[in-house]
């Protein structure tokens, strides 16, 4: 986190020190322009007067945001005298003075800091991560568990789940053990909470004290369900709590939600704003959160940068030349396929009335330049995350997390066109839990859902996140891989359908064991989304034929 804030304030820095090299250039541009006032008509004056007027408005919105706060001050008040007379609410007796002395006090209000050179940073990319199917491992540490059965089968089943598990006895050796071992992302323990000595407390009570920024997440599981116990993991800073006996596949989901939360996708962010200086602090502040962002500084690029960005929200400048914000905004919103998207009016624009009229034409919300990188953060991310959840209700299934069927079928689509561009490799896998019926009928359809919530969590675990994952009804799934061919699939799956087999789910006091079967066919040997689909399909059933529990390829 100090690395990322550390540069950030340098990439900023670097963007201050640009602006402050130009700001001299800008303040004689609005010389210049009031200069063109002399000699002219009535008519001609009020075209230099708005001239001047978005010029002052640009240079107000950007000199706070780069250090240079009465920079903003006094531009504010060479764009309200302008409105003012454009208006006819001042007289324009002694306008040229008036306006070059505040002119004046421009160049004072932008030489009151000096901008230091920043240090040169590194702009090397970082080395690509590795294409490879599943995704990084988690190390869970669990406390207070005696039983070796249980720890074998805890080990056996967290891995599949691609969690790294650790074993101490008590809490008071778990600095030692992080010490000795290094951190871990989540800790599972067993103490009943109800009564334990305050001994086997403490070190759980320091270790939550140590942990400032929240890296680890404790999660309690226990026998006793009391008020008292309840209490007591609240104390020691429980994000969960779960009474024993505990399906492995309940415990995954809640390490999920502990340790990733709903979605850790970074955001994406449209930005528009035809001042670039301006588009990129705010790019640098919102990629300091962690968030993806595009900036275009023309507005006639808007639709390409729609199209391939996909983002889940636009931050938009009001003033520009050619096309304004609003414009934009009510284009956007003519538009079935953008109207969703959330529109962020980031302007200079302080009038209450203007901003209303702005988002009455589509936009969401209004932020004023300048503002708090905090502010922006947040308000971007809120209107992000809404955003996304929404659009989840509508392209993914509600149980598993995955993507429902239409949403599958159109994303194969997608994917086989620019397969078919670029000339490579896709497989599309069909799957189906055996004997699903008898599961619901002998344990309960509760059981059931947990049965497929687990095989949903094993894919996303397994699979890259570049493959497509759905549901396409009931216990059928499909995945789509990209750049992999019919024996890769086939290995990979293979992976999947011996670490379900081993997962032991339970039912009262009963466990069992479920199995699953895949058909895989390939492009380019099916060409279009339909016979790729119906050869996935013909291989399932060849799987369930032979027997069930295996995969079948098509050559």
């Amino acid at each position: 986190m100090a690395d990322d804030a550390s540069n950030m304030a340098e990439k900023l820095a670097q963007l201050r020190f640009q602006y402050a090299g130009r700001i001299q250039d800008r303040i004689a541009e609005l010389e210049t322009l009031i200069a063109g006032l002399n000699g002219e008509d009535a008519s001609g004056r009020n075209g230099v007067l708005e001239l001047l007027r978005d010029a002052a408005h640009k240079l107000a919105g950007s000199g706070a945001t780069f250090g240079f706060p009465g920079v903003t001050t006094v531009s504010r008040n060479i764009e309200h005298l302008c409105v003012a007379v454009l208006e006819g609410r001042d007289s324009s007796e002694n306008l040229m003075e008036r306006l070059r002395n505040m002119c004046a006090h421009l160049y004072d209000a932008a030489e009151v800091q000096e901008a230091a050179e920043p240090r040169p940073t590194s702009d090397a990319p970082r080395p690509a991560a590795p294409h490879l199917h599943g995704s990084s491992r988690q190390t869970i540490l669990f406390i207070m568990e005696y039983d070796e059965a249980v720890k074998t089968r805890v080990l056996r089943e967290m891995d599949h789940f691609g969690f790294e598990t650790r074993f101490i006895d008590h809490p008071a050796k778990l600095h030692d053990h992080v010490k000795n071992y290094g951190p871990v992302s989540a800790i599972v323990t067993g103490l009943d909470f109800d009564g334990e000595d305050e001994a086997a407390l403490k070190p759980l009570q320091a270790f939550r004290d140590d942990d400032a920024n929240g890296e680890t997440s404790i999660v309690v599981q226990t026998h006793v369900d009391t008020m008292q116990a309840r209490l007591g993991a609240v104390r020691v800073g429980a994000k969960a709590f779960l009474v024993k006996p505990v399906d492995m596949a309940d415990l995954v989901d809640v390490l999920d939600q502990v340790i990733h939360g709903v979605d850790d996708d970074p955001f994406r962010v449209l930005v528009i704003d035809d001042d670039e200086s301006l588009a990129r602090h705010t790019e640098v502040v919102l990629q300091s959160a962690g968030m993806e962002t595009q900036v275009i500084t023309d507005a006639m690029d808007l639709f390409e940068a729609v199209e391939s960005f996909s983002p889940e929200l636009i931050l938009l400048d009001l003033y520009m030349p050619g096309c304004d914000g609003q414009e934009i905004a009510a284009i956007l919103r003519q538009k079935e396929e953008y109207a969703g998207i959330p529109i962020v009016f980031l302007s200079g624009e302080s009038d209450k009335d203007k901003q209303l009229l702005a988002m009455e034409l589509g936009g969401d919300d209004f932020l004023t330049k300048p503002i708090r990188a905090s502010h922006l953060i947040s308000s971007v991310r809120i209107r992000a995350s809404r955003f996304r959840e929404l659009r989840s209700f509508m392209v993914r299934d509600s149980m598993t997390g995955l993507f429902n069927h239409t949403t599958t079928k159109q994303l194969l689509e997608t994917e086989i066109a620019r397969t078919t561009r670029s000339g490579g490799k896709l497989s599309l896998a069909a799957l189906d839990i055996d004997h699903f019926k008898s599961v619901n009928d002998t344990y309960g359809h509760a059981v059931g859902d947990r049965v497929i919530k687990a095989l949903a969590r094993l894919l996303r675990q397994r699979l890259r996140s570049a493959d497509v994952i759905g549901r396409m009804g009931g216990e059928e799934f499909a995945a789509i891989l990209p750049d992999s061919g019919v024996d890769e699939a086939e290995q990979v799956f293979n992976a999947i359908r011996q670490a379900f087999e081993d997962i032991v789910f339970r039912s009262d006091r009963t466990s069992f064991n479920v199995t699953l079967s895949c058909g895989v066919a390939a492009f380019p040997m099916y060409d279009t989304a339909t016979t790729l689909s119906d050869a996935a399909d013909k291989a399932l059933y060849a799987a369930k034929h032979a027997g069930r529990n295996r995969v079948v390829k098509v050559d």
